[in-house]
Formats: C-alpha cells, sequence, structure tokens
C-alpha cells in the first residue's frame, strides 16, 4: 500500500532525441517542450505556466516554432517527439512575444509580474501601443480576507481558482 506522501515508481521512459537551436538534445518521452528547454538551458519566458498546475496556453508568451509546424505552437504544453526540431528565439518567435506583451500590457496591469518589464526591453514591446483598456481600472472585489480579486491584473491563467 502507498501512503500519500510517497510517489509511486513509474515506468522508465525511453528517451528521445530532438533539436532545440540547432543543437541535439535527448529528453525523456512524455516532456514538454518547455521541460525539454529548461533542461537543455535554454530559456523560454512564461507568464501563465506553473509547475504544480495544468497549462492553460493562456499567455502565449512561452510559443516556440516547430519545424513542419504552420503554427507557433505554446511550449508549456505541447509534448517532444522524435526527430522535433524546435525553434525557441527567431524572428517569428521574437515577433509574437512582442505583439503578445503589448495585447496584454494594454488589458491588463503586468506590474507585478516580476519579468514583463525586462521582456518588453528585450522583444521591444511598447505596452502602451494600443492604448489602455478599461479592464486596467476595475476595482478590487474583496469578499473576504483571504480571497482578494484584482481583475486589472488577470491573464484568465487559471491560477487563482
Amino acid at each position: 500500500m502507498t501512503s500519500i506522501y510517497e510517489t509511486p515508481v513509474g515506468l522508465p521512459r525511453r528517451a528521445v532525441s530532438i533539436q532545440i537551436d540547432g543543437e541535439e538534445v535527448k529528453v525523456s518521452e512524455g516532456a514538454t517542450i518547455l521541460d525539454a528547454c529548461k533542461a537543455h538551458g535554454t530559456d523560454v519566458p512564461t507568464l501563465c505556466y506553473g509547475d504544480t498546475l495544468d497549462p492553460v496556453n493562456a499567455c502565449r508568451v512561452c510559443v516556440v516554432e516547430v519545424e513542419g509546424n504552420r503554427v507557433l505552437v505554446p511550449s508549456c504544453s505541447r509534448k517532444v517527439e522524435p526527430g522535433m526540431v524546435i525553434n525557441t528565439d527567431n524572428e517569428r518567435t521574437r515577433h509574437s512575444r512582442k505583439l503578445v506583451l503589448e495585447l496584454l500590457g494594454s488589458s491588463v496591469d503586468l506590474s507585478a509580474a516580476p519579468h514583463v518589464a525586462g521582456w518588453n526591453d528585450q522583444y521591444q514591446a511598447d505596452p502602451t501601443r494600443f492604448g489602455e483598456s478599461k479592464t486596467v481600472k476595475q476595482p478590487v472585489k474583496v469578499d473576504n480576507d483571504l480571497y482578494v480579486r484584482d481583475y486589472s491584473r488577470c491573464i484568465l491563467c487559471y491560477k487563482c481558482v
């Protein structure tokens, strides 16, 4: 019998070979692209990702290019496949991240997000490009002392529910 404090050991996963930014990498089958990038030491920005949460693909900051795919894919949820060729930092991903940061910046207050100011500089994103949304000026809702809802900072990531 397994207690709730023990993690059952599963079958070992086979290693699959992929390419990240031109370098051959071996990762466990079933890993996400984001997991593979982290293990490889490649930084992919994430805003809505949480280690203990299922990915919801809400922010789209973590998108990467997978060779053969027409659209950019969210690295937080896409599983690696043998032979996959991934580009994390090219013109297409930089342009997408810039646009996502500008759209998010125009609709919510990202001042409390730890890395956003640096990403705005890195991707030359102008959070005021699309103007300020009325949603940024929403009042804070306090139903009780333990749960404060500030929808002006909400990016619909479901972390607070």
